[in-house]
């Protein structure tokens, strides 16, 4: 399956989601990659991880990427030299990218009962409370992907998600939340765009 959603979240701000189903040559098919691409996918040993980096490429081509300027940094982050800026995740069959004129961070994660285990390494003190008629696995991947979202777009290595990173209280069915991010002295706070799907969510942080 190809792209399965696209979003204008603001004018400047668009993401798109592509749902794995195809063989890894299916997934080269049409794409222009350079010798640093190639080396860079033959560098994942994993099938998973080299698919999850062809539908990248293949949805930094639906948003009209060139090859050229997706980039990446010393500590493998991700970067536009068009002065854009761009995040992605990948999980298991699905992958997202968002693009924006503006600093932006997306990560995405499949439901699983795992993350009960390990919720007390980045829930803060306020977030132990479930939205009412929500599952605590649903929630529970929901502040995570909402903190790895903040930490994309916050960029400063080492920030402590159950001290540093916190989710507002939100409800089950809220499409828009808040973000905050406690460094030092300082409070930031940052929009958040959750989108459920099936067997995974998704969330979007941007400035306000």
């Amino acid at each position: 399956m190809p792209e399965c959603h696209r979003e204008i979240i603001a004018e400047d701000t668009e993401m798109a989601v592509w749902e794995i189903t195809e063989t890894e040559s299916e997934l080269q098919h049409g794409l222009s990659l350079s010798p640093e691409a190639i080396e860079r996918l033959l560098n994942r040993k994993s099938i998973v991880h080299r698919k999850g980096y062809l539908a990248i490429r293949q949805l930094l081509k639906s948003l009209g990427v060139l090859p050229k300027t997706h980039q990446y940094d010393k500590i493998g982050a991700p970067y536009l030299t068009d002065g854009r800026y761009i995040s992605i995740s990948h999980t298991k069959d699905v992958a997202a990218v968002v693009i924006s004129s503006n600093l932006v961070g997306i990560d995405l994660e499949h439901y699983q009962e795992k993350i009960k285990r390990i919720a007390p390494r980045f829930l803060h003190t306020s977030e132990f409370q479930i939205p009412k008629n929500m599952s605590e696995v649903i929630y529970l991947t929901h502040i995570w992907t909402a903190k790895e979202a903040l930490y994309k777009l916050y960029k400063k290595p080492g920030l402590i998600f159950n001290k540093q990173l916190c989710i507002r209280p939100f409800k089950k069915e809220s499409a828009i939340g808040i973000g905050e991010v406690l460094d030092q002295n300082n409070t930031e706070s940052y929009v958040l765009h959750f989108r459920r799907f099936k067997n995974y969510c998704l969330t979007l942080a941007t400035i306000k």
